[in-house]
Parts: C-alpha cells; structure tokens; sequence
C-alpha cells in the first residue's frame, strides 16, 4: 500500500472519530448538493414565473395602448405609460423604433437614447442566431444591478397601414426592465435558512451517530481491545462474552471459542511438559540402574569366576597332582583320585554353563526365542513351584535385535514372577499377525496396583517394568501392562516387524 506521506498527520486516529467523518462528509456534500440543486430549482422556477408575469405585463401594455396609437394620441400614451411605471415596478418601460431609438419611456427619459444590439446588455440575446433567441433574458446594467429583460415585438398590420409601409414587418419593439432584487432577496435568504438547517440537521446527526456507535460498538470494542490485552499478556481465562446477533458478537465468539482452544493447547503442552520431564528424570535414573546393574552383573561374574571356577582349577590342580604320585605306588587310590576330578570338571562345566546362561542364553542365538524362553524360563519357575507353558505360532525368526528385546523383557518378566508373583501358573504365548509380533506373558498371581509402582516415588522399584517399555519402545514398539490384585499380571509387547511378509 502506497504511504500517504504528511496526509496521514491529519487524519483521525481513533475508530470512533473515523466514523463520525466517515458519515459527516458524505452526509455533508449531499445536504449541499441538494440545498444548491433545490436553490437552482426554485431560482429556475422563479425565473419562469417572472418570465411569464413579464410577458403577459408586456403583452396588457401592447393592447393598452394599441388604441391610443391608432388615433395617434401621443399624449394619452406617455401619460399611461407613467402610471403604469410607478404603479407595477418596472424600472425601465421603453417603446423602440426598428432603428432601436427610444420613442416612448416613463417621463420622457428616452431623449437622447439610441439602443443598438452590440451594447453589453443586449449581448445575452443577440450572440446567438435570431431563430434561438429568447423572449426574456436576465442581464446586467451598466450600473451593475441586474434585471430580467423582455423584449416584445410590435408587428405591423392593416390597422397600421394609415401611418406605415405595409411592406415594413416589424414596427418597433416594446422592451421592459424588471428589477431582480425582489426576486433574488428572499432565494438568497432562503439558501441562507436551508444551508442552516443542513448545518443543523448535520449536527443533530453527528450527535445521534456518536451517541448510537457509542452504544452499540465503541463501548464493546473498548472492552474488547481491554480483553484482547490481558489475553497477550497471558490471561488466558479472559473472555469477550459480546452478546447479540451482530458481527461483532460473533467476532466474540470466534475469539472465546479460539481462546478455549489456545488454554485447552497450554494446558495440554504444560501437561506434556510436565510428562516428558518426569520420563526424562525417570530415564535418567533407568539409565543409573542400568550402569548399576551392568557393575553389579560384572562383580558377580567376577566373584562367580574366582570363587567357583577358580577354586575348583585349583582343586583339579592339587587332584592331578595327588594321581600324578598315587599312579606308581597306589593305582587304585589313583583311579579314584580321576574320578574325583572328572566330576570336579564336571561341576565347573555346569558352573560355566550358569554364567553364560546369565549372560545370554545360547539357544537364542541357535534356536530360537521360543527354546530360549522354554529353556531359561521353565528351571527358574519349577525351583518356586511355577508351571509354565509356552506356545508360539511364529512360522520365523525375529530380527535379531528384536529377538534381543523380547528375550531381555520377557526374562525380567519370568523374574518378577518369581520375587513378587506367588502364583501357580504361568503363560508364554508368542505370535504374528498382519506384520506385528504379539507377545504375552501372564500368571495367576497376587497382581498389583500399576499406579502405585513409580520408581521416582516408590523407593526404586519399577525400573524393571520401566526398562521393559524402553527396550520395546526403541524396537518401535507398544508394551501394555494389565494387572490388578488378586487378578494376576498380564505382559502384552506388539512390535511391527519390517517386511514381515512369509507368514
């Protein structure tokens, strides 16, 4: 938009006086117009009228002294023409040879006057070709006052022959002068009154708009301006409440029901503020339980080591030794001295196998997640007096990783089964449908109250089941936990499996 430069200095700045000029100006050039166009009229019509009055005024002096010129009574004439002079206001009543001489005025004021069309006042009529010329016209004399000017012609006729060429048309012409100033004094005060009451009627108008935009909009657009403002300032409580069918009602309500939403949104974002900060703390803490736990795991493989595996090398060490003097003097203390360390050996070897079992289970690796759970699952559960049952209906291996996930979230299920559970039966149900892996773990426990186990506020625990979502959550994954007391617990893991299509 191009700038108005210093114009814009000048104009109003508020809403309310922009409307009033907005209706005064063209509500003031209208009255105006309409006062000039009514004052042309009645000037128009005033005009006619004269016209008319003029004409006929011209024409009753022609036939009054018709008579007296056929008898050529002269004197009669200039006495009438007197009489006429001072009773009906005419300034100027003169009778006009063809040569444009004054043959007859008002107590003889034709001498020595000779009219000729080129004088200025006769310019209004005679400018223009003799078929346009009008009878009546308004000119201004010499001594600049104006009148309205009727110019009558005297036509020859057989009457007239006595005293004049049949032959000449035109006789002379009967011009009368009428003074404006009667007529133009009261259309001037007119105007006068009608710009007056136009200037009125402006007035009572501006005080009527002001009173009615007052009312009906500037007072509801100041409280909105003042709502508007404690909204940017963060009120997000605050509403127009505009009642009425208007557009500025329903401006109030666009903008209540946009500031609903935008508190609704706050409210929302605050709570996932709030959500994404508690799940980063509780991370943050997960991740110090995982190095814990990653410390403590490598202690105990050390202590496992030095205490069983190392002691028992040391044993088979000293049992070797020991067959190794008995084989020449006492084989048969020999003998039993290899039997002694073949089932030191032995022990080891099942020693070994806990501790990679712990570690990672070799039958993941080369059966399988369902011989992994089954083989790792079923020793731990018996030792507490649990049955398990596992079922699966994959046709496939998983993805490694995922594999990985679900082995690591269903052993620390097997795990919570055996500290917490007290329960009798225990299910592993492996599945795939429409490209997702179903899992589910469950048992007829004691259960337990999902919302009560925070571990930000419940002494630690939960960081298990915590640790399973976030294993299942970086496969892409969805982990549901169901559980209520004396109802059992129940697992449930759904993870999309990429290209999962050979079932």
């Amino acid at each position: 938009m191009p700038s108005l430069g210093p114009f814009t200095t000048f104009l109003p700045h508020t809403l309310r006086a922009k409307m009033i000029l907005g209706v005064i100006l063209p509500l003031g050039v209208i009255l105006a117009s309409l006062v000039v166009v009514e004052h042309k009229r009645h000037q128009a019509a005033a005009l006619k009228h004269l016209s008319l009055l003029a004409s006929h005024s011209a024409d009753l002096i022609k036939h009054e002294f018709r008579h007296e010129m056929l008898e050529g009574d002269f004197t009669r004439i200039q006495e009438s023409l007197d009489t006429i002079a001072e009773s009906n206001g005419f300034r100027i009543i003169y009778f006009l040879n063809p040569a444009g001489q004054v043959v007859f005025a008002p107590r003889g004021k034709h001498k020595p006057i000779q009219l000729k069309n080129t004088q200025p006042g006769c310019q209004p009529c005679h400018r223009l070709p003799p078929e346009d010329r009008p009878k009546s016209a308004v000119v201004t004399t010499d001594d600049g006052e104006r009148v309205f000017r009727t110019m009558l012609p005297i036509e020859n006729g057989p009457a007239c022959a006595r005293c004049h060429d049949s032959e000449q048309r035109l006789l002379g012409e009967l011009l009368t002068d009428i003074s404006m100033a009667p007529l133009e004094a009261p259309l001037a005060a007119s105007f006068r009154i009608n710009l007056l009451w136009s200037a009125g009627m402006i007035l009572i108008v501006m005080l009527s708009i002001t009173f009615a935009m007052n009312k009906l909009v500037i007072h509801r657009l100041e409280g909105a301006v003042q709502t508007l403002k404690r909204f940017a300032q963060g009120e997000r409580g605050v509403r127009l409440q505009l009642q009425g069918p208007d557009e500025i009602a329903q401006l109030g309500t666009a903008f209540d029901e946009m500031a609903q939403s935008i508190e609704f949104q706050d409210k929302t974002n605050r709570a996932l503020a709030k959500d994404l900060q508690r799940q980063s703390e509780r991370r943050r803490e997960l991740l110090k339980k995982v190095i814990t736990a990653q410390e403590e795991e490598r202690t105990r493989v050390a202590r496992d080591l030095h205490d069983e595996l190392g002691q028992g090398l040391a044993s088979i060490t000293l049992g070797l030794t020991n067959f190794e003097i008995l084989l020449a003097s006492e084989p048969k203390e020999a003998k039993a001295q290899i039997r002694k360390v073949r089932s030191q050996v032995t022990d080891m070897i099942d020693q070994m196998h806990d501790i990679i079992m712990d570690l990672r289970p070799s039958a993941l690796d080369h059966l399988g997640l369902e011989p992994a759970l089954r083989t790792y699952g079923e020793p731990m559960l018996e030792e507490v007096g649990v049955k398990l049952d596992v079922t699966s209906e994959l046709k496939f291996r998983l993805p490694v990783e995922i594999e990985i996930a679900v082995f690591r979230t269903f052993q620390e299920a097997l795990t919570n089964i055996v500290r917490h559970a007290r329960a009798q039966r225990a299910t592993i149900r492996l599945a795939m449908r429409d490209g997702l892996f179903e899992g589910e773990v469950a048992d007829d426990g004691q259960g337990f109250e999902i919302d009560q186990v925070d571990p930000m506020n419940s002494g630690g625990k939960g960081f298990g089941l915590l640790g399973m979502n976030e294993r299942v959550a970086l496969c892409g994954g969805e982990l549901k936990i169901l559980s209520k007391p004396g109802s059992g617990t129940r697992i449930q893991v759904c993870i999309p499996i990429p290209d999962a299509t050979r079932d």
